[in-house]
């Protein structure tokens, strides 16, 4: 971090402290241990000790500011003294293995990592083996320096740290010449055309499309001698029209899947139908106001009574009952009632859209010659669906698995054939008759007899099916049961393309998975490990970086078994594994340095993560992903790299930024 950056960030930092300090101008130890975050009361009164220089119990700005002034721009020698006396509880000048033992077992809790007892004891023993050099029992600020020095680069970036403590990190592009961000923002609009040159076509097309059905009847009813209310609302009623017709398409998931295995796979933004579905039906509801509103000012232009053009003709009528019904469709689908637990309100609601298209035919004379050839294909989709999911399969495996994770192994349909990342859509009679909900297929193609899905508990359906296995085991636990019989019976509707199935087209590939949104690189990784095996022609993966972000520990656990089977069984080195502990700090950070230099060195003698099992070490923190995209583009140039991503939007929309920055491919899976 240059000087610039380090002010700017002390500048914040201090108008931060006086917002948390009050009119006093002082913060006492709670206040401090708030404003810093720290969830471990040890190390916040450690640090609180130190930053309390004249011992009067309380932290002004000026001790503060003084004391982080001191760790950026102090010597190597006040730098290290001061962690040195972080380490030193009762400041006899000798950090003991008790000290050291506590600074660990706090910086655990701070951390949020739980290790067995015999683990944390193993991590004290090999630190102090390798710190108490003359083997009397404490360590020194010489020896501590000496430790220290062994590791150059986190002994300066934990100085930095501080800095960073109560600051929020902002983006740097203000301190770029104009020029410079310039030219960023031309190569990343350079590569988001690369990258979306489809989606944008269609967009493109679509809008213009739009306003020439509206103008063309906007002008033909004008020259015919309508007003400009009727010439508005024939406008809007044109793209109701085409629309109308339009929206049926992007949800036809059976026609989607066929045109992913075909030529026009390329060609077509596919992977943006839901959200296409989802615009079109915005400029719908939008066209049908509008629509309606043109069409009661010319109402009152009419020699007839207003309520009887609306009421007594078969045009007014219907067109009311239009907007009702679309109304309520749209309402329901809005994001807090679909999502937020309220979602068979949701599905029934969209049930009403067999009522609207009768209504539309009966509304709209011309209606039928834009909307046949979709809703004949449309209820064709709903007859094979409905001819592939009524026979029934069983559930032969539940497991409950951490961070509210359900794990199911189901018995696999004999004509079920689908491809590594796909999707199917589930129904559980014993919750509801009605429900489907989308889960992505876990397990690899390649496996026979049986398919596995991950779920998470976050929304009423989930939930309960958790509840409802939860509830059996605690049974099969009380009966003294030890193989529990599932058999509980469900129907799949599926399978379904996304866009991860593109990944076998790519040499160079990175993996981006947040929580829960692992699962489809589950079926992937699985998948490529077993054409690997196999020796497979179609295997054109050169390397495939994978990342996986949890916030909690626990959250690996269900999914090490796989990458542990890759670790092993990689023998090309054609895998390079990152995991990512995001509830964590930096291995930079001071406050747990001594915690995860400890762990390193555990690592370097066994091969073994404490975290995880795994032969891979655990990242902590967030992911510098500039330098990860930085270094993956150095060592590829000039080949392509693709990346995959499932998760959060936010993380999505940073990654794809990064992707336009470098000139990386990018498709996303909607989470």
């Amino acid at each position: 971090m240059d000087s610039q950056k380090v002010f700017s960030r002390l500048k914040e930092l201090q108008e931060v402290f006086t917002k948390i300090a009050g009119e006093d101008g002082n913060i006492d130890q709670s206040e401090f241990q708030k404003g810093l975050g720290l969830r471990d009361e040890y190390i916040s009164n450690r640090l609180f000790t130190l930053f309390d220089t004249d011992k009067s119990g309380t932290v002004c700005v000026r001790e503060f500011i003084r004391s982080v002034e001191n760790l950026v721009f102090g010597t190597t020698e006040e730098k290290l003294k001061f962690s040195y006396l972080l380490h030193d509880h009762n400041g006899d000048g000798g950090i003991s293995k008790g000290e050291l033992h506590q600074l660990i077992m706090s910086s655990l809790k701070e951390n949020n990592l739980d290790l067995q007892p015999e683990q944390v004891v193993e991590l004290v023993d090999v630190l102090f083996l390798e710190a108490d050099i003359n083997d009397d029992g404490e360590i020194s600020f010489e020896e501590f320096k000496v430790l220290m020095a062994k590791s150059p680069a986190l002994m300066e970036t934990m100085a930095v740290s501080p800095v960073t403590w109560l600051t929020p990190h902002k983006p740097d592009d203000n301190l770029l010449s104009p020029e410079q961000l310039k030219q960023i923002q031309r190569t990343r609009f350079k590569h988001y055309l690369q990258n979306n040159w489809v989606a944008l076509a269609f967009l493109g097309l679509y809008i213009g499309i739009n306003l020439f059905l509206f103008f063309e009847a906007f002008i033909r009813y004008g020259n015919n001698g309508a007003n400009f209310y009727v010439q508005i609302a024939r406008g809007c009623g044109a793209t109701l029209n085409f629309n109308g017709a339009l929206i049926l398409i992007p949800v036809m998931r059976h026609f989607i899947t066929w045109l992913r295995k075909g030529p026009l796979n390329n060609y077509l933004p596919l992977d943006e139908h839901i959200e296409f579905h989802k615009l079109i039906g915005q400029v719908m509801f939008a066209s049908a106001i509008v629509h309606t509103i043109a069409h009661f000012f010319n109402y009152t232009t009419l020699p007839v009574p207003f309520l009887q053009s609306l009421f007594g003709t078969k045009a007014g009528f219907s067109g009311l009952l239009l907007l009702i019904v679309f109304g309520l469709m749209w309402v329901t689908a809005q994001e807090p009632i679909r999502k937020g637990g309220k979602f068979a309100l949701f599905y029934m609601a969209h049930m009403a859209y067999v009522l609207w298209f009768i209504l539309a035919l009966i509304h709209g004379p011309v209606f039928w010659k834009w909307a046949s050839v979709p809703i004949i294909g449309y209820a064709v989709e709903q007859v094979l669906r409905w001819v592939k999911t009524k026979e029934p399969t069983h559930i032969l495996n539940a497991s409950l698995l951490p961070s509210k994770v359900l794990g199911l192994t189901i018995e696999r349909p004999p004509s079920m054939n689908y491809q590594p990342g796909d999707y199917l859509f589930l129904k559980c009679p014993s919750l509801s008759n009605f429900e489907w909900h989308p889960f992505t297929i876990s397990s690899a193609p390649e496996q026979p007899d049986v398919l596995s899905v991950h779920i998470r508990a976050v929304g009423s359906w989930t939930g309960r099916l958790y509840q409802l296995f939860k509830e059996r085991r605690e049974e099969w636990i009380r009966a003294g049961s030890s193989k529990p019989e599932v058999g509980l019976q469900v129907y799949i509707d599926g399978p379904y393309g996304t866009p991860s199935t593109h990944i076998f087209e790519s040499k160079y590939v990175m993996l981006v998975a947040a929580g829960i949104g692992v699962t489809p690189f589950a079926s992937i990784l699985r998948s490529i490990l077993e054409r690997q095996k196999q020796g497979s022609k179609n295997m054109r993966l050169k390397k495939v970086y994978f990342y996986w972000l949890n916030r909690d520990q626990k959250s690996f656990e269900w999914f090490i078994e796989i990458l542990s089977r890759l670790e092993q069984e990689d023998t090309e080195n054609l895998f390079d594994l990152n995991l990512y502990l995001t509830g964590a700090q930096k291995k930079s950070d001071m406050k747990s340095s001594t915690l995860f230099m400890a762990m390193d060195m555990m690592h370097s003698r066994s091969q073994v993560d404490l975290i995880t099992g795994l032969k891979s070490p655990t990242h902590t923190g967030r992911p510098d992903w500039d330098e990860i995209f930085r270094s993956v583009s150095q060592t590829h140039k000039p080949e392509k790299v693709d990346v995959f991503f499932c998760g959060s939007p936010g993380l999505s929309q940073q990654l794809n930024k990064l992707c336009h920055e470098y000139g990386f491919g990018y498709r996303k899976e909607n989470f």
